[in-house]
Formats: C-alpha cells, structure tokens, sequence
C-alpha cells in the first residue's frame, strides 16, 4: 500500500497591524529573508478568512466577511514552523528591539478560525495577563 503524503506549505509568518514601511515590518522582512520564510500581511477585508487559508494549507475556502470590530494593535502568525524556529525567530525579534504585542502560533485546534477571531482572543488573554 502506497502512502500518500501531503507536502505541507512554507514555513509563514502572518503580520496584522504592522506599518509595512516602518522599522518592525523591514526587520521582520529581513529576518524572514534569511530564515526562508515567506511574510504576509492580512488585510482587513481577509479578516474573516480561516487561519489555515492564509497559511496556504490546503482543504479551506474563504471565510465569511468578518462582521465584529476589527482589531487593532499588531500581532504576528506563526504558520508552519517548529517551536524551536518559532523560538530562534522570538529571541531574534527581541535582540533587535521589535515589540510585538500579540503572538500565536497555527494550530490544528485554531486553523479553522477565522483570523480576526484569533486577534480578539489574543486580546482577552493580553488584557487577563496584564491586568493588575
């Protein structure tokens, strides 16, 4: 029996609320450059999309438009990546001074939620996890 292996995507990294010609989004793209990893920002009309669709996994269709807020602030999308390359890429954003306030990485529990939705809930534990 022949087993038929599915070729995952590259290695991604979805950004969201990042100014695309200020210093965070040039380092990020540097760092991104070197590391072969493709970069993508989502646009606020993708927001409603799956995660796995903006990750270039295959078997998702376009989301529905989302209807809620649109969340503000940047975060970034790990896609693809093994946690220690999630790892090296964190300490690297640290070394260069690029905070980036909200971090997630895609999941098999979060790939069928829509972007947006992944945002609010980075959110809600950011708020939970800094309040005093």
């Amino acid at each position: 029996m022949k087993s038929h292996l599915r070729a995952l995507p590259a290695p991604k990294l979805l950004t969201w609320g990042i100014a695309p010609d200020g210093d965070a989004a040039n380092i990020l793209a540097k760092l991104c450059r070197e590391q072969n990893i493709l970069l993508e920002s989502v646009p606020a009309q993708r927001a409603g999309d799956p995660l796995g669709l903006l990750a270039g996994y295959a078997g998702f269709s376009q989301g529905e438009p989302w209807t809620g807020p649109i969340p503000a602030g940047d975060a970034i999308v790990f896609c693809g990546m093994e946690q220690k390359m999630v790892g090296r890429f964190l300490d690297q954003l640290r070394e260069n001074h690029v905070p980036i306030r909200l971090k997630a990485i895609l999941t098999a529990h979060n790939q069928k939620w829509p972007f947006a939705a992944l945002l609010e809930e980075l959110e809600k534990e950011h708020q939970a996890l800094h309040q005093k």
